[in-house]
């Protein structure tokens, strides 16, 4: 009897089988619909979290937002989202936003990226 060995996911939005299957179809969009997606992304969170509790603030927010290319480690831009800054603020803001929220946005994150990319894109 051989036994099937299961991996974990490595990629932090491999956990959820939607977000990864919207992300990685943005993965092969052009940059403009990256960019397009990256401020949908950043606006449907800051505006969740404005209406949450606040235990994140706007200001804590613009930290990532705001991110300049010189501040973050070379090496640290080995990602696909890594390239575009607003998309990698997207992704930085998604990933570390409470799990609670972070579990509730990514059924309209990944839908929004879906509709979006549509057939606008291969």
């Amino acid at each position: 009897m051989t036994q099937e060995k299961r991996y974990a996911p490595q990629r932090w939005y491999d956990q959820d089988p939607a977000l990864s299957q919207a992300l990685n179809h943005l993965r092969n969009a052009s940059d403009r619909y990256q960019a397009q997606v990256a401020l949908n992304i950043i606006k449907i969170i800051i505006e969740h979290q404005i209406e949450g509790d606040g235990e994140t603030t706007i200001e804590d927010m613009n930290k990532v937002v705001d991110e300049k290319p010189g501040e973050v480690d070379p090496h640290l831009r080995r990602r696909w989202y890594d390239v575009n800054e607003s998309l990698r603020s997207a992704m930085h803001l998604l990933r570390d936003c409470p799990d609670e929220l972070q579990k509730s946005l990514i059924p309209t994150i990944s839908r929004m990226i879906e509709e979006t990319l549509g057939d606008n894109e291969p």
